[in-house]
């Protein structure tokens, strides 16, 4: 009788904390989620060097500014610059900037060819040693994008395919703020 009764109270017991249990982990899932992912000091330091020669400083952009990470051998990637080129051709005149950091593995005159064969209108940065993708820290795979704000603040993160409405609405928000 006696083990029957440890195994109603063992019972009773999960029963009773299995919801407190389940609720603190989504607390801790919810919250991790909810923030931006840290971005290094160094990045108001960093310098994009352009395929065309220019250098950039990130701290010189006055407006809201996307920094697109992505690599020759990403469809993604590919299939979403012509979004990123018309997006770009219509908020630039407004202060928008977009970057896009072509990664450390990709050969220069990959980027070059292709860049060239694309004419995309916006700047196409060269990453040869990795300072922006260890200035950026999160930079796991590609594409990934940041939205900074004119502050150099991160706004949004995009892993994968930017959803481009929506980018459309931060862009919006933050160019009215200017």
């Amino acid at each position: 009788m006696n083990s029957q009764r440890a195994s109603k109270v063992q019972k009773s017991m999960v029963k009773r904390s299995l919801p407190t249990v389940i609720i603190i982990l989504c607390c801790a899932l919810l919250s991790a989620c909810s923030k931006a992912p840290d971005i290094s000091e160094s990045i108001s330091q960093l310098t994009f060097s352009t395929l065309s020669g220019d250098k950039i400083p990130l701290n010189a952009i006055e407006g809201p500014l996307l920094v697109n990470f992505w690599a020759t051998d990403c469809g993604i990637c590919l299939k979403e610059m012509p979004d990123l080129a018309e997006l770009y051709q219509r908020y630039e005149p407004k202060g928008f900037e977009l970057i896009a950091v072509a990664m450390p593995h990709d050969a220069p005159n990959l980027v070059v060819e292709m860049s060239e064969r694309e004419q995309w209108p916006f700047p196409i940065a060269l990453d040869i040693k990795g300072e922006a993708v260890q200035a950026f820290a999160s930079v796991i795979g590609t594409p990934i994008s940041y939205l900074l704000d004119k502050n150099g603040r991160l706004v949004k993160r995009y892993v994968g395919a930017i959803p481009m409405l929506e980018l459309e609405r931060q862009l919006d928000k933050l160019l009215e703020l200017s």
